[in-house]
């Protein structure tokens, strides 16, 4: 949640298009105003011990202004933003131009961070395979970094109706994982589709093992016959997780259905407004918050123009939606992809900023992604710079990442940059050395490995895998990481110690057949071992490598390479390789 979709431009993994998307290859509380995190200056001065502590206030953000251009489906490029006007125009809707010229370099006063649960593999790159005491480390981890709200998604979706007793004691422990977010001083959201079940037969495998959406239920809330029964399903899981401090379901992708009535979508939010007051924990506080993704009733923002589903969504929540309700209005990476800024856009035009949080789905990581230290801060500075000028308008801004333990320079970057924009302008090694002192960590071994994705062989030390093992991070939030410090030094290792095999292995053209054969196995060498580490395998049921799950630029250094090959070495590879190799082998050997 949001996407569970072919990232067609970075190519992590290699499903099938979505309709109308290019199918080439290549192509926590908050802990009230003045909660207390680190954060890092421009000027040089750093965390913990020579660095400053900065007191804000956990209230509010930033949405967006300027140009908007949106995805090929939708509206047509060029399309300028317009004043709001009426209901809601007041200072959190003022003109956009004054609006710009005040709020360029505001900071950000709250900011969100979503762990994205979605699929099963290893410990602890997935989320799906945290235990309570990596939960409680991440919040800890965040709250450091400059965060104060975090949103999971705990599944809900794949227990299917009625709830069996296992399920029941998966959602009392994940209520114990919600009261540990909140005593980190955390606002802790929790997030869920809008019609979606499963079937019986999902609950044979536990909870934690259910590859969603195998099995999936879409259920049709315009059919009193299914959405009662789902609806009251609904408000027991509810029930049980009580305690959180907002319930965000989102409008599709996944879940809806084409043509849905945007009426029957409100209701789901009047029914958990109900629950709330039935159950909550603290009702007074607790709100629903509506994520602006597709359009509810949509086709899905590939197949056709969403912003009349949008403008009918939001026209249908203003008017049968009272109580304690925001909205998280969610935007892609970068504009003329996916939804580009097409919810912020009609928020804005709804004049609902001042009920509002923006989004910046994927500026951190995208989604899905293979496991891999990918840095982002470009995607992130452009993000943030474009939806800075509501800075104090909106209520908050999120970023999200389904490995997070991959993409912590991201994290971090993210989080200092919305609160401080000065710090946007730091260099990405700056930026890594900080990040190296907050961790307690040797910045000459963590930057380069941070870094190792993009580097030349020259560049990658030979020893750096041996001495990152070596290494120790010495921090109170290096010691928080989920998994332990040692392993995240290990699991840097590893992805160093595998580019550098598979950067050597295609450094040179072969000598000969021989020589052919042996760089080849070794370049697949350093491909398995990098998987063998977190075996990811996106919504499959079986775990085998195969290059959809493989970084793209290892499988651009071996088949860049293997253009090059002689007809003969092409047939040496072929005739020693073994098995397990022959998939990798038909995805870069020239047939």
């Amino acid at each position: 949640m949001a996407e569970i979709r072919t990232n067609n431009e970075t190519n992590e993994h290699q499903t099938p298009s979505p309709p109308g998307a290019d199918p080439r290859p290549d192509r926590f509380r908050c802990g009230g105003r003045g909660s207390e995190f680190l954060a890092v200056d421009p000027g040089g001065m750093s965390m913990r011990g020579s660095g400053r502590r900065f007191r804000v206030s956990s209230i509010c953000l930033a949405l967006a202004f300027g140009s908007v251009l949106v995805a090929k489906a939708n509206e047509p490029a060029g399309t300028q933003p317009t004043p709001v006007t009426g209901a809601g125009s007041s200072a959190a809707n003022r003109d956009p131009a004054r609006a710009k010229t005040e709020g360029d370099m505001a900071a950000f006063k709250s900011v969100g961070f979503y762990l994205h649960a979605g699929w099963v593999y290893r410990h602890p790159f997935a989320v799906r395979s945290w235990r309570p005491e990596d939960y409680a480390g991440m919040f800890q981890v965040l709250k450091a970094f400059g965060y104060d709200r975090v949103m999971m998604w705990p599944l809900v979706e794949a227990m299917p109706m009625p709830l069996s007793d296992a399920d029941k004691g998966v959602l009392v422990a994940f209520r114990g994982t919600i009261e540990a977010g909140r005593k980190a001083g955390l606002d802790v959201w929790i997030t869920q589709c809008p019609n979606l079940t499963t079937q019986p037969s999902v609950a044979a495998k536990p909870w934690s093992e259910r590859a969603f959406p195998d099995g999936a239920k879409t259920v049709r809330l315009d059919d009193p016959a299914q959405a009662d029964p789902w609806l009251a399903h609904r408000a027991k899981i509810m029930a049980i997780i009580n305690n959180a401090d907002a319930y965000v379901t989102i409008d599709g992708d996944p879940g809806g259905y084409p043509k849905a009535d945007p009426k029957d979508w409100v209701k789901v939010f009047r029914a958990d407004q109900a629950a709330i007051a039935a159950r909550g924990t603290h009702p007074d506080r607790q709100r629903v918050i509506p994520w602006l993704w597709c359009g509810w009733g949509t086709r899905g923002v590939w197949a056709e123009p969403i912003r009349p589903y949008m403008d009918s969504e939001l026209a249908a929540l203003k008017e049968g939606l009272t109580g304690n309700w925001e909205l998280l209005s969610g935007r892609s990476h970068r504009e003329g992809w996916a939804n580009g800024r097409i919810p912020v856009q009609a928020t804005i035009d709804a004049g609902l900023l001042d009920r509002s949080t923006i989004f910046c789905y994927e500026a951190i990581e995208f989604e899905p992604s293979v496991p891999q230290a990918r840095l982002q801060f470009d995607i992130i500075r452009a993000n943030l710079a474009q939806e800075s000028s509501s800075a104090g308008q909106v209520r908050g801004v999120f970023g999200n990442a389904q490995q997070p333990v991959m993409v912590l320079p991201n994290i971090w970057f993210f989080a200092q940059a919305a609160r401080n924009p000065a710090y946007r302008s730091a260099s990405d090694e700056r930026v890594l050395t900080d990040l190296a002192r907050v961790l307690g960590g040797p910045a000459e071994l963590l930057v380069p490995a941070w870094q190792c994705l993009s580097l030349p062989l020259e560049r990658l030390p030979a020893d750096l895998a041996s001495n990152l093992r070596k290494a120790k991070l010495t921090s109170s939030v290096a010691a928080s990481l989920p998994g332990g410090p040692a392993r995240y030094l290990e699991i840097l290792a590893a992805q160093v110690e595998s580019q550098h095999r598979i950067l050597a292995a295609t450094s040179k053209p072969p000598a000969d057949t021989q020589d052919a054969v042996a760089r080849m196995t070794e370049a697949l060498g350093g491909v398995t071992q990098w998987w063998e580490q977190h075996g990811y395998v996106f919504t499959a049921a079986a775990g085998k490598v195969g290059w959809g799950f493989v970084p793209e630029r290892q499988r651009e250094l071996v088949s860049s390479w293997a253009r090059k090959l002689t007809p003969e070495q092409v047939a040496a590879i072929r005739s020693a390789a073994p098995a397990v190799a022959k998939q990798l082998l038909d995805g870069v050997l020239p047939r």
